[in-house]
């Protein structure tokens, strides 16, 4: 295996250069001792990160789930004389059934309730929440706490059924569309016009390290944003940069920005 030290040093988010590491430690394990092992669940940019390193120690891989509009994904990780591997053995799917007529639950209720049973956030994988049920993925290990451990979220009684991964009802976050004018697409600005603060807040915010842009920290204030990009401000919640939608008469960007409701940012996850 190659030294990745001055690799790691490329990457600037600490959290996301710890769990590179972890992930570089088990595929050195998948190699040397021909196992296949599974990390947490992770987002694509430490995905990202993680590949060259996974590459070099001559290891296959597999992301699960595996389709397109899935923000957290474990990697599953094993030999190369392995021709197949069952993704039951590492991630499974549950439907989790909310029995009041009464009472909604969103995505913040079924997320604390299942970590109320002493779950980490890692074991825990997309969360799709509809009006009467949520799909949850997680980590297979930990699927039957939820499945037999799990008898109210809220105050709310719920039935739980195990479902193929393939049959995940996919429900995009909620949110609220935002239009919003910006001088420039620099960081400070944009949060600027987000939380409807000064920028020299904005600026503070940023340069303490409260902004993640696409999962990463960053404290740069002047650095430019785009169409996709996706914005975490610790107490204000997630933003994407949905459209441009071209210029206002004094001449200022106008964007169009989906502010997700519902979900926990205080740890920018």
């Amino acid at each position: 295996m190659k030294d990745f030290n001055k690799y790691y040093d490329f990457i600037a988010d600490d959290e996301t250069k710890l769990l590179v590491k972890k992930i570089a430690d088990k595929a050195n394990l998948v190699s040397k001792n021909c196992i296949s092992l599974s990390t947490d669940f992770i987002n694509q940019n430490v995905i990202d990160y993680s590949i060259p390193i996974i590459n070099s120690c001559d290891v296959n891989y597999k992301l699960f789930p595996n389709y397109e509009h899935s923000e957290r994904k474990s990697l599953i990780l094993y030999p190369n004389f392995t021709d197949t591997i069952d993704e039951k053995d590492y991630i499974r799917a549950l439907r989790i059934n909310n029995k009041s007529k009464f009472k909604e639950l969103d995505h913040n209720n079924y997320l604390g309730s299942i970590m109320s049973l002493g779950i980490d956030r890692s074991k825990i994988g997309d969360i799709y929440v509809h009006n009467n049920y949520a799909d949850i993925i997680c980590q297979s290990d930990i699927c039957d706490v939820i499945l037999y451990g799990l008898e109210k979220v809220g105050n709310n009684k719920v039935e739980i059924e195990e479902i193929n991964i393939r049959d995940i009802d996919y429900k995009e976050p909620d949110y609220v569309l935002l239009t919003i004018s910006t001088t420039s697409m620099r960081l400070d600005n944009i949060v600027k016009s987000l939380i409807n603060k000064s920028r020299d807040l904005s600026a503070d915010l940023i340069k303490s390290g409260d902004v993640k842009v696409n999962f990463e920290v960053e404290d740069k204030v002047s650095n430019l944003l785009k169409k996709g990009d996706l914005l975490s401000i610790r107490r204000y919640g997630r933003f994407l940069i949905f459209n441009e939608c071209g210029n206002t008469k004094s001449g200022k960007i106008k964007l169009e920005i989906k502010h997700y409701k519902n979900r926990i940012v205080s740890n920018l996850v």
